[in-house]
């Protein structure tokens, strides 16, 4: 495709206005305080699947006498777990004001030899020493479609660690399944509605993907869950790029969406992940809203485009379904 000399300013435009946001809204102190307030910090502390599967992945992995550093350190639990494990230093970088109540923390403790509270953007920290572990924490429902987890662990790894260093979690796949449901996305509205019309509505609401919690009795699956990503965190160093993911239909229904969610290794035999089979964790899914729905038969193949692009900081989602007959 060949672009006018207002196409191409147009695009020149928007690069510079992602870039300016991302330097002067996304890094701001207030608005990193939306997302690591007390309360949010409060329902990560009680996610017992977050937890107690990153403090085994770093008994497994930090070993007595090591240095740590801590990505999104947020009240400093993982920090701990890392000299619980006898680490000698830990370098926890937290941008938002909960770093403050960190520090109280670790004085609380008496850490404060232990740990050094860096209340930074990871990228333009600099530390004194490689480290021999990175820990990051900054998984999302789709594993890397908020918090920049790619690119915050593929600076910090060239910056912060040693060659032979070890990061957690290791490695993390997205995985999705084309549903039908009458409880909740495009089949809690049909269309007619009560005898009206409300597609209008139905636009506004399922014209983009978006996160919801879901569990298994409340959708009908049509096919069996199928991997659409792989990223190993010792090696990506951008987002994945555009999928293809085929799904064999194994029961007839009407295709409402596709659900996603992530598996992450933490380290060797420890994984966690926010599956819709299993019970609730902190993180929800990814629906993926097919508005013009359609009923699919068993034996069928549906194919997923689904394409991945970054937009001041945050993961911008275009997709499309194709259907082959039997």
């Amino acid at each position: 495709m060949i672009l006018g000399r207002r196409g191409i300013d147009t695009r020149v435009r928007l690069r510079r206005f992602g870039k300016w946001f991302k330097r002067k809204v996304l890094h701001q102190e207030w608005m990193a305080d939306a997302f690591a307030s007390p309360a949010k910090q409060g329902r990560l502390l009680s996610d017992k699947v977050r937890c107690t599967g990153f403090r085994e992945a770093i008994l497994r992995t930090v070993k007595p006498g090591d240095t740590v550093v801590d990505l999104g350190a947020g009240t400093g639990l993982l920090s701990f777990f890392a000299l619980q494990a006898g680490a000698r230093h830990v370098y926890a970088i937290e941008l938002s004001r909960i770093s403050e109540i960190a520090r109280e923390l670790i004085d609380a403790n008496g850490f404060q030899k232990q740990i050094t509270v860096i209340p930074n953007i990871s990228t333009k920290v600099r530390l004194p020493e490689r480290c021999d572990v990175l820990i990051s924490e900054t998984l999302s429902s789709f594993g890397f479609d908020s918090e920049n987890i790619i690119e915050s662990i593929t600076d910090a790894r060239k910056r912060f660690l040693k060659p032979e260093g070890r990061i957690i979690p290791e490695s993390a796949q997205t995985l999705l399944v084309p549903f039908s449901s009458d409880d909740f996305g495009v089949g809690s509205i049909p269309q007619p509605f009560y005898g009206l019309n409300y597609q209008p509505y139905r636009k506004q609401l399922f014209d983009q993907p978006f996160l919801m919690r879901a569990s298994g009795e409340a959708f009908v699956e049509l096919s069996a869950p199928a991997v659409c990503h792989k990223l190993d965190f010792s090696r990506d160093s951008q987002i994945p790029g555009k999928s293809i993911t085929p799904f064999r239909i194994s029961r007839d229904g009407r295709l409402d969406g596709f659900l996603g969610w992530f598996e992450a290794q933490l380290a060797p035999g420890v994984a966690i992940g926010n599956s819709p089979y299993l019970p609730h964790n902190n993180w929800w899914q990814l629906y993926f809203p097919v508005l013009d729905q359609s009923d699919v038969r068993a034996g069928q193949l549906i194919i997923l485009e689904l394409e991945p692009k970054t937009i001041a900081d945050e993961i911008k989602w275009s997709y499309t379904v194709r259907s082959l007959e039997r």
